[in-house]
């Protein structure tokens, strides 16, 4: 398992009093592997893509986020995923939310 995609960056593009339970809610969903929350299987990202070239990584990835992120927090998206380098030739994404 790649653990580099659980070592990600959050962006929000606007401030409020809820950005720290939104910035908790986000983040449970990008660190979970989708199938091991109890209760709600489908919370989380799959990681069936990690042996797969970076291109296809990075691109897998994206859609895997936007698509969770959108269904458990409908009122925000992501804007974009912005891939930052990490140690050893890894990188990790830099997910950036915006309001729905």
């Amino acid at each position: 398992m790649n653990s580099a995609l659980f070592d990600f960056q959050l962006e929000f593009t606007f401030s409020d009093n809820w950005l720290a339970d939104l910035d908790r809610q986000v983040s449970l969903i990008l660190s979970t592997i989708e199938g091991t929350m109890p209760l709600e299987r489908r919370l989380g990202v799959m990681q069936d893509f990690v042996d797969k070239p970076p291109a296809v990584v990075k691109s897998l990835y994206t859609a895997e986020a936007t698509k969770k992120i959108s269904e458990f927090i409908p009122w925000v998206r992501v804007r974009e995923v912005v891939w930052l380098p990490a140690e050893q030739g890894h990188f990790r994404p830099k997910v950036v939310i915006t309001r729905a």
